[in-house]
């Protein structure tokens, strides 16, 4: 046979394989998923520490400068202008974020193309065709001689790791160069290539772009390079892309496709920005200017250089350039190597493999509880990862295959819970009342998979004479009676929250107080008896009527530890009560014939009902079957057996009279009672107290048990 899993056997194979799922999603990507990353990504980095502005000022084209000089685009004169104002202030690097393709005049290109060469300190901006079409326009003679322009550009130290051979890059179908006077007076000159993410937004920035086998820099980098020209620029490379980039010693992280994770300073205005109005009439800040990178781009919004990024859908293009050559100057950048991914998934599989195996062995609220721990734990993780070295964990398939595994895990429990209740309510539903089986539904705990010792109240009830009777009905109407006899006795049982052990023959078995626990079972069992006496004078009625012969029955009842559970073979068991208490519940019963009684109570029985019960009476003392000591045996006396019942305190100064030895005076009272009152335990008691030669000290119940053996 195949052996079955159990619950949560079930439940941490489904968390291993729902964590393969996650990391084979986290390899594949989801779109979605990665765009949810992206915004996490936004979050942590708007969340950084703002560090002040060391390296960069911003000389803006803005709204006072356009007010003053005039509509944009301003003549390449002005620019010249510029150029020497910024040089006379000492600037380090002079950086136009502007595109010079066209040409705007003999006298005005020369003299802005003079002015970039007597500085010394110029880089303009080159822009890669990456569509097919637009370099197709272009024309291949222009498209060659832009590349034969910024050859010279070209890093020039491109380092192969081992046997790599070139990596598959994204190459531009072209290039679009500043007129050759400024290009050739230019100290350096870099793509201004924007790459935004999938959702538009600007990032990463391409540091490295590969054109006809050479790889050329980007705007940043050789502003960079010119700022500290004893830092050379290098390339190394492997098989999957770009390695690494380098700026002297320092290693500049970049992807395999040579992009620069932007680690933006913060929101819009955050460089300090110079108008170009108040640089040219020289009443700009020079301690703002000197030694410094001094960028010229547009940050007027009406001009239109605008990007989007984590800090917003408007930031001026201008200031992205800003941020991204802050980064390599002072050092401070962010990285996602390719060895992250490898990061990723092994903490995913830790974690997949721990909450696996611990959530399904705890409750909902504690599975909870670890949950969001472990979610919070790992944000910790890589917020501080972020912070401290600048690395970029993902954490959102981590997350969500956290969340995932605890859903699984309550819902696997659930569908098991939920299974175990149906099969429980099926298993008990003719066993036990149905507010029973709630209560057991609603907290199966105490319903305990083997046995479990426990103070019960057990009833045994039996038809009188059921053997004549069965010899002389025909069997269908045997069946028919017994039928209607058993199921008007169970729903009794039922109605006092019992719960029905088994069917022997003509016998009926109930237990009280088990499978869940009831601090009144043995009084719940005498009323069960009381109305099972009641409900069978309704039924010999119909019988009667049906010309069915008169039936009478006899109940036990007794109190004590026993062991309650499922109990049989590992094929086919039962739940049921076993131990001694329940074997004197049953001899009790069979006393009921010896008494005339209907309904026998054990004194652990009688003990428990603090006499909350009327019309109960001690009628023996006996010593059964497999006991040593003598029980105390009491009827409980169903309403309307006798007409009246005030000869119950004759009955108990006869019956204290005989168990003192007053034998004769006992006899006589128990005569008359009988004679007055009809009742069977006072002529039971008669007979006891005239039989001659009786042993001393010998209780009416071991004189009948010796009469039977004789």
């Amino acid at each position: 046979m195949k052996k079955i899993l159990a619950p949560e056997g079930i439940a941490r194979t489904a968390g291993a394989v729902l964590t393969l799922v996650a990391i084979s999603l986290l390899w594949v990507g989801v779109p979605l998923l990665d765009l949810v990353e992206l915004k996490t990504y936004d979050m942590r980095l708007r969340a950084l520490e703002r560090r002040p502005v060391q390296y960069v000022t911003i000389a803006a084209i803005d709204e006072e400068s356009l007010a003053r000089i005039g509509r944009w685009p301003w003549s390449r004169s002005t620019l010249a202008q510029l150029a020497g104002r910024l040089d006379e202030a000492g600037a380090r690097v002079i950086a136009f974020d502007l595109f010079f393709p066209e040409r705007e005049s003999a006298k005005a290109d020369a003299q802005f193309a003079r002015a970039l060469g007597d500085s010394g300190k110029a880089v303009l901006g080159t822009v890669f065709l990456l569509d097919r079409e637009e370099a197709r326009h272009v024309g291949a003679g222009t498209l060659r001689a832009a590349f034969d322009a910024i050859a010279p550009q070209a890093i020039s130290e491109v380092r192969k790791g081992g046997a790599a051979g070139e990596p598959a890059l994204v190459e531009p179908y072209g290039v679009i160069v500043n007129i050759p006077e400024l290009q050739a007076r230019a100290a350096y000159a870099g793509h201004i290539n924007v790459l935004p993410d999938a959702d538009g937004v600007v990032r990463r920035m391409p540091l490295v772009l590969r054109h006809e086998g050479r790889y050329f820099p980007a705007f940043d980098l050789q502003v960079a390079r010119a700022f500290r020209p004893q830092e050379a620029v290098a390339l190394e490379l492997a098989g999957y892309g770009i390695a690494g980039v380098s700026l002297g010693a320092r290693q500049v992280p970049v992807d395999e496709d040579g992009r620069l994770l932007v680690r933006y300073r913060g929101p819009e205005r955050t460089f300090p920005a110079i108008s170009i109005a108040d640089i040219l009439e020289r009443r700009a800040d020079t301690a703002l200017l000197r030694d410094r990178v001094v960028l010229v781009g547009n940050t007027a919004k009406g001009i239109g250089d605008v990007r989007v990024t984590p800090y917003g859908a408007t930031f001026p293009g201008v200031e992205v350039r800003a941020n991204i050559i802050e980064n390599l100057l002072d050092g401070e950048l962010l990285q996602r190597p390719e060895w992250m991914a490898l990061v990723d998934t092994t903490l995913m599989l830790a974690i997949g493999i721990a909450l696996a195996w611990v959530l399904p062995a705890i409750g909902v609220s504690g599975g909870a509880l670890l949950a969001a721990l472990a979610i919070a734990a790992y944000i910790a993780l890589g917020t501080y990862l972020f912070r401290g070295a600048g690395l970029w964990l993902n954490l959102v398939y981590p997350t969500l295959l956290i969340a995932a595994l605890f859903a699984c895990a309550t819902l696997l429990r659930y569908f098991f819970t939920h299974s175990e209740r149906r099969n429980l309510k099926l298993a008990f539903q003719h066993y036990v009342p149905r507010a029973v089986i709630d209560g057991l539904v609603a907290d199966m705990g105490t319903l305990r998979l083997g046995g479990d010792k426990r103070e019960l109240t057990v009833l045994f009830s039996d038809i009188r004479g059921f053997t004549a009777l069965s010899e002389r009905m025909d069997p269908q109407e045997l069946v028919k009676l017994m039928n209607e006899y058993f199921t008007a006795m169970t729903a009794k049982v039922f109605e006092h929250q019992g719960s029905l052990d088994k069917y022997i023959g003509d016998a009926i078995m109930a237990v009280y107080g088990a499978p869940v626990a009831e601090p009144d079972h043995a009084l719940h069992a005498c009323q069960s008896a009381l109305a099972m006496v009641a409900v069978l004078h309704g039924l010999r009625e119909n019988w009667r009527a049906r010309g069915l012969p008169p039936v009478d029955i006899g109940i036990g009842i007794n109190t004590g530890p026993m062991v309650v559970g499922n109990m049989g073979s590992s094929t086919r068991f039962n739940y049921t009560v076993i131990g001694d208490a329940v074997n004197l519940a049953s001899r009790i019963e069979h006393l009921n014939k010896i008494y005339g009684t209907n309904i026998l109570l054990s004194e652990h029985t009688y003990d428990k009902l603090q006499g909350r019960l009327e019309n109960v009476r001690e009628v023996d003392s006996v010593q059964v079957r497999g006991r040593e000591q003598p029980v105390r045996l009491y009827e409980l006396i169903p309403p309307g057996k006798y007409p009246t019942l005030e000869w119950l305190e004759e009955f108990r100064a006869a019956y204290a009279a005989m168990r003192r030895g007053e034998l004769q005076p006992a006899a006589a009272t128990f005569e008359a009672l009988r004679a007055r009152t009809g009742d069977a335990a006072s002529a039971y008691h008669a007979r006891y107290c005239r039989t001659p030669h009786r042993r001393r000290a010998e209780t009416p119940g071991a004189w009948q048990r010796r009469n039977e053996r004789r």
